[in-house]
């Protein structure tokens, strides 16, 4: 599937805006007919390169999984399925639909695949939290069904809906996207999710599940709504920046690794948000970029920790220490991941946060002020990480040291390949994203 994305880059015109590789399903029921249209523009076909290369990363890590592996590959593949519905699919239904549908397959592997006990109770938060939007956005559904007549997308985002109409819609939907992201303050379950489930579920969790929120922001909110995008925005500027915060804050005082990089998780998505509302093009570009470093370097991160979990069967930090002797491949593979989670130059995170900055420049100066703290304490707390693992005296309890097996390897290096290969060769992708948004922007 991986291969097949990339040939649809390899084939994508860039001198065309609009949808590419459309394909076509006539539903007959009864007297009704109905057409389901996929295609792909600049930016979908990113997020379905993403979802595809993300399942081969989980294929790599899950390699020697003897636990019921049947059972785990038919829920990552009817993951990717449903994902790959959601980021080419034209029609509203089937668009949220995929995104609601989407929870069950990571819910069952969290449930049955979890870490301790909690896993329970960090599935049930992860199903309720996310779920509790749904019903809002139904109803957001039935007001567009009853003024437009359809949920063709296409049609959706030619309509002009009238302001006080847009500010009702606007809300209806915001909520189900934030609570996926998560922005502040529904940001408790993805902590107690991240912390209980295994690696690969984490992996889809950062890599590909928190863009779920953002992607329907961009395709629904800015796209169609875009007068209560300028209403909304100092508020939602103030949960970004509230999530930021908070997101960093935590991150750097936490014990174990995995709930450290969560907090940098929510921190990132938040910052993200911003540069998505920004109201201008640089922001909007940037944030798809983020979206899709962050899925590389935080799936890269939860790999690290999966790795140092199996082997030791600890995820506290102070319990690590000197590996970067004993394990030189791993060290320098983790040492490229931390440099784009802080957003070093010549990674493809550094090409997203400059954007955004930029964005934000031309929107709110004050709102470039508060956002610029998450991305120096980015820099602490990806340091702090790093050094407290790698360097010092190796402890007592680590008596076996192996260096990463040949998947391991796999999966790291083709993470940190591509983040760099993007940071230094940006304008490969940033042409068709900036085509894919080009009619985004109303204002």
């Amino acid at each position: 599937m991986f291969f097949n994305s990339l040939g649809y880059w390899v084939f994508y015109n860039k001198m065309v805006v609009g949808l590419q590789f459309l394909w076509k399903i006539k539903i007959s029921i009864g007297g009704l007919n109905w057409i389901l249209a996929f295609g792909l523009n600049g930016m979908s076909m990113f997020f379905l390169i993403l979802t595809t290369f993300l399942m081969c990363i989980c294929g790599f890590l899950n390699f020697e999984n003897k636990h019921k592996p049947s059972e785990y590959n038919f829920f990552l593949w009817m993951l990717q399925i449903i994902l790959i519905l959601f980021f080419t699919t034209t029609d509203l239904i089937i668009f949220f639909i995929c995104f609601e549908i989407s929870l069950l397959p990571i819910f069952l592997i969290i449930i049955a695949w979890g870490s301790s006990v909690r896993r329970v109770l960090a599935g049930y938060y992860f199903f309720v939290y996310t779920s509790l939007g749904a019903a809002l956005m139904i109803l957001g559904i039935c007001l567009i069904i009853m003024e437009c007549g359809t949920t063709n997308l296409l049609l959706l985002e030619s309509h002009q809906f009238n302001s006080s109409k847009q500010l009702i819609l606007f809300f209806l939907f915001f909520w189900g996207f934030a609570i996926k992201i998560p922005m502040f303050p529904f940001h408790l379950w993805l902590v107690e999710a991240h912390v209980e489930s295994p690696t690969v579920g984490s992996i889809l969790l950062a890599g590909l599940l928190l863009k779920l929120g953002g992607y329907g922001f961009i395709k629904i909110l800015v796209k169609m709504f875009p007068v209560a995008c300028v209403y909304y925005f100092p508020g939602i500027a103030a949960l970004c920046i509230g999530g930021i915060i908070l997101g960093s804050c935590n991150s750097i005082v936490q014990s174990d690794v995995k709930r450290m990089i969560a907090y940098i998780s929510i921190a990132h998505m938040n910052f993200i948000v911003l540069g998505i509302f920004s109201g201008n093009i640089f922001g909007l570009v940037g944030s798809v970029i983020l979206m899709f470093g962050h899925g590389l370097v935080a799936s890269g991160l939860f790999a690290v920790v999966g790795i140092l979990y199996e082997r030791y069967h600890s995820r506290q930090i102070e319990y690590f220490g000197g590996l970067i002797l004993a394990m030189p491949i791993f060290g320098t593979l983790f040492f490229l991941i931390i440099l784009g989670n802080f957003g070093f130059p010549l990674t493809f995170n550094f090409v997203g946060e400059l954007l955004i900055l930029v964005g934000l420049v031309h929107s709110n100066l004050w709102i470039l002020f508060a956002s610029s703290f998450g991305l120096i304490m980015s820099v602490a707390y990806s340091i702090m990480m790093y050094s407290k693992i790698m360097f010092g005296n190796i402890p007592k309890f680590i008596r076996i040291i192996k260096d990463v097996s040949l998947y391991e390897f796999y999966a790291l290096f083709s993470l940190a390949l591509f983040c760099i290969i993007f940071g230094i060769w940006p304008m490969s992708v940033l042409d068709a994203i900036y085509l894919g948004l080009a009619y985004t922007l109303k204002y």
